[in-house]
């Protein structure tokens, strides 16, 4: 079975982990995770893909092993780090797959300084300006609740049925994949509990964002081939958002998957459509 190579990078002055599948030489899929998550939710995706394509998952920062600096959590400094990812590492001619938070980065970015440097964007589960979406408003109170004080557990077993909890809105996932997805979302507290991998000051960007960003007119401006991968009852990717979108691109590939926010990319009925659409 297909493996990840464990590396690090400084960019912006900020120590940065990412894992890479596949060969050196094949094209870069760069795939950007959600708020909360780490770039290791991809392992399945980048495994399926890794026979065709170079995955890239950097972990942003504040979030699992990458460094902790609450002066980079705005998406500002977030986006800026991805732009240094994709020129660290010379990437031209990449794909981007940006997942939730990953995918409105994605939005900003590609029409922007990525626009020369991506060929295709998948998009999942997110669409332009979901804090500006009352459709979306639930969701995203959901997830400002479970992120603002993460509990802590004695025993890890107790951490993963936290996870299979609070993300019960994935789409299924195996017992192994359960498992893989709390080892790598977890850490131990200075009294030795385990608790999720990411500083709780991710979220104060969030309640502060600046909503004047017109992200429909980013939306707008992507030159490049465009993927949706949508959960059908998403709590943040509205079904009245998703529409609107396809109405601006009609030319724009979609996958819904039977799930809420958001599709785990962790089988073929999700990864293959996305292989197909890169290729």
């Amino acid at each position: 079975m297909p493996s990840p190579t464990h590396r690090y990078v400084t960019l912006v002055d900020t120590e940065i982990h990412y894992t890479e599948w596949g060969d050196p030489d094949a094209t870069p899929l760069v795939c950007v995770h959600g708020l909360s998550r780490t770039g290791r939710d991809f392992d399945p995706l980048a495994e399926a893909l890794s026979d065709e394509f170079r995955v890239l998952c950097p972990d942003m920062p504040g979030r699992g092993e990458s460094e902790w600096d609450p002066e980079m959590y705005d998406p500002e400094s977030l986006g800026a780090v991805v732009v240094a990812f994709f020129e660290a590492l010379e990437l031209e001619a990449a794909n981007y797959l940006g997942l939730s938070m990953g995918g409105q980065l994605g939005i900003g970015l590609v029409p922007g300084p990525l626009s020369d440097r991506v060929n295709n964007l998948v998009l999942v589960d997110v669409g332009p300006d979901p804090a500006d979406d009352d459709a979306a408003d639930e969701g995203i109170d959901r997830i400002v609740e479970y992120l603002t004080d993460p509990p802590t557990f004695d025993r890890f077993s107790d951490l993963e049925a936290y996870f299979r909890d609070v993300y019960d809105t994935f789409s299924p996932m195996t017992d192994a994949e359960w498992r893989n997805l709390a080892r790598t979302s977890a850490r131990r507290t200075d009294d030795g509990q385990f608790t999720p991998n990411y500083d709780t000051r991710i979220v104060e960007p969030l309640l502060a964002a600046d909503t004047d960003t017109d992200q429909w007119a980013l939306f707008d401006a992507i030159d490049q081939p465009v993927m949706v991968v949508r959960g059908a009852e998403s709590d943040i990717l509205a079904t009245e958002t998703f529409e609107r979108m396809q109405e601006r691109k009609p030319d724009m590939e979609t996958v819904t998957v039977d799930c809420g926010h958001a599709p785990a990319l962790n089988v073929p009925e999700q990864t293959e459509p996305i292989r197909n659409f890169l290729s």
